[in-house]
């Protein structure tokens, strides 16, 4: 057993860890809350090692690229959106993207990072040409892509369901969906720092689409704000409710709290 696990008051859910059997929210509650940062690593370390099968820990080397920050929505949370009369707006052309592309490859990436705001007028055929584009450029290279209010946003714009998209963008190279966008699932505090995004409940249709028909697994994102900091029960709550939905497809929930929302081109 651990040395930090011997004297640590979370040994229980250690324990259960162990065992295989699922934490619940009150264990995951403790987590959250817990000052015993060794512990806390060393039940994450043990489920790592026990899920992985060696002492090993791997990571990929991606390049994050905006096609665009020009975007119909105005979360209260983002700097990064832009409206067509702002100076520093940008739009990227497919050509540009496969350049940057062609740049990080030489570097050694094995995957691509793409999202960009809600924009006004750019047709569904540019983001196929792009995931198009850039499976040319080299077929291994693994495209992650658009988060799920982009989704629901080029379904609107093509005119087609959500799972018809989603398909379609498979088809043209979609590897992957990326997680951002789930902010807080509860209703008070999103309609706080995203009014007028999508709601919980059509992400999470988003994303339990995309494993089923399109096969593009999701990496859910969650973000709190400085503005409207939730609790850790809220917080806690967000991961309970994409574990109830998950498909055997979701492997790991990832979390960014966010204090000021930054980002470069």
């Amino acid at each position: 057993m651990d040395f930090f696990i011997q004297r640590s008051g979370l040994r229980d859910i250690y324990d259960k860890v162990v065992a295989s059997e699922r934490i619940s929210d009150a264990d995951a509650l403790r987590l959250f809350e817990s000052k015993d940062f060794n512990a806390v690593g060393a039940i994450a370390d043990f489920a790592r090692r026990k899920r992985t099968g060696n002492n090993r820990a791997s990571y990929i080397v991606n390049r994050y690229v905006n096609y665009s920050n020009y975007c119909i929505l105005s979360c209260q949370f983002c700097s990064f959106a832009r409206k067509k009369r702002d100076a520093d707006g940008f739009q990227l052309t497919v050509e540009e993207i496969v350049q940057k592309a062609r740049e990080a490859l030489a570097l050694g990436i094995t995957e691509l990072h793409i999202v960009g705001g809600l924009h006004p007028s750019l047709p569904f055929g540019y983001y196929t040409d792009m995931l198009k584009a850039l499976k040319a450029l080299d077929f291994r290279l693994q495209l992650k892509c658009f988060t799920a209010i982009e989704i629901l946003h080029l379904a609107w714009i093509a005119k087609k369901s959500v799972e018809q998209t989603l398909v379609e963008l498979k088809a043209a190279g979609l590897d992957s969906l990326t997680g951002g966008g789930a902010e807080i699932f509860r209703p008070e505090v999103r309609s706080t720092i995203a009014r007028g995004k999508e709601s919980a409940e059509e992400y999470l249709d988003v994303h339990r689409t995309c494993t089923g028909s399109a096969g593009a697994a999701p990496a859910p994102c969650f973000t709190a704000t400085s503005r409207a900091l939730p609790t850790a029960w809220t917080i806690c709550g967000n991961c309970a409710r994409c574990r109830t939905r998950r498909t055997a497809s979701w492997a790991l929930c990832r979390w960014r709290i966010i204090q000021r929302t930054t980002t470069s081109r």
